[in-house]
């Protein structure tokens, strides 16, 4: 690893104050991680410290006092620091041929039974298949994280190539496959995977927020969007014109909402979005369904009040999921 010192001659200064008062305040100071920028304060007294640089402000010098300005609050060292060096983290091991090879899946929501979606990758091919049936088979390279294959003619269309860029989730346990943006856009289409018969640990996954899915990498059109704040959770889904309130549950990648409230914000007679605001999801009134039984029975298809689950994992600011049979990408607002 390489690293690169930077020294000041301030700070040698303080090596020669052996007969001034020596203090610090450490508070911030975090333990050696390779996998992150760091900033190291060698002392005379008390043990080294290490910073996470993205969590500074600054590091400043004033007088006898070199003073860690951190997000949370500042860690004043007096006549104690005699060298400051920055490490550079590691470039983490991308994804290999070898973690792909296997089957990865997604199960299909119940209206369409146990069917599963799901790629299964050789040494040289893959699988692709829908509701249990295999759709095609293609040869495929693998090389610095990018998938390339080429779908052949199905139903009388061209063949095409794919070309997408390859993440690993959950240790090892969710394949991300990431598309190039539509022309004019900077949006990229994503589809997770779950590795067959494995259940990944997402019991770290930061959920709360609002997060979007575009429809065709376009901002001005919100396919779904989710609200989750807490234990509670709301979803909108754009095109149907569709809200669904509720509690919800959270395990190995799978969000399941309990709805207690739903919504229709069109005229039954209306399609698409109604009075629904394409890019934002905003709805100029929304008719609450379970007042009215013929909404409610057209809207849940006869039923009453039934969970929505679906596949969701966060990875920072974006989500990767599928939702009526379709993957989605979100993006945290």
């Amino acid at each position: 690893m390489k690293k690169m010192i930077l020294k000041s001659a301030l700070l040698f200064l303080f090596a020669g104050m052996a007969h001034s008062v020596m203090a610090q305040n450490a508070a911030h100071a975090v333990d050696r991680d390779n996998m992150k920028n760091q900033v190291l304060l060698k002392m005379n007294k008390g043990g080294d410290k290490y910073y996470n640089t993205e969590d500074l402000k600054s590091i400043d010098i004033e007088g006898q006092d070199v003073i860690v300005k951190h997000k949370s609050g500042d860690d004043v060292f007096t006549n104690m620091v005699l060298d400051m060096s920055f490490f550079k983290a590691d470039k983490p091991a991308g994804p290999t041929k070898a973690d792909l090879i296997g089957t990865w899946e997604v199960r299909a929501q119940e209206e369409h039974g146990e069917e599963s979606f799901y790629i299964t990758f050789t040494e040289d091919q893959l699988t692709v298949a829908e509701y249990g049936e295999v759709q095609y088979v293609a040869p495929y390279t693998f090389e610095d994280g990018v998938l390339t294959y080429t779908v052949p003619s199905l139903w009388g269309d061209d063949p095409y190539t794919e070309i997408k860029n390859v993440g690993l989730l959950c240790d090892k346990s969710v394949l991300v496959l990431k598309s190039q943006p539509y022309e004019g856009s900077d949006i990229e289409e994503a589809e997770v995977w779950i590795k067959k018969d494995k259940s990944p640990d997402t019991s770290d996954a930061k959920l709360d927020g609002k997060w979007f899915c575009y429809h065709r990498g376009s901002k001005d059109e919100v396919r779904c969007g989710l609200w989750i704040n807490g234990d509670k959770a709301e979803f909108v889904i754009g095109a149907w014109a569709t809200r669904m309130v509720g509690p919800y549950t959270y395990e190995n990648g799978v969000l399941t909402l309990h709805p207690t409230e739903y919504y229709w914000g069109r005229d039954r007679d209306d399609w698409g979005y109604g009075r629904i605001d394409p890019a934002t999801l905003e709805c100029s009134s929304w008719d609450r369904v379970s007042t009215n039984p013929g909404l409610i029975e057209e809207l849940t298809g006869g039923g009453g009040a039934y969970p929505e689950t679906f596949v969701f994992f966060v990875n920072g600011d974006e989500a990767y999921g599928w939702y009526a049979n379709q993957p989605c990408r979100f993006y945290k607002q």
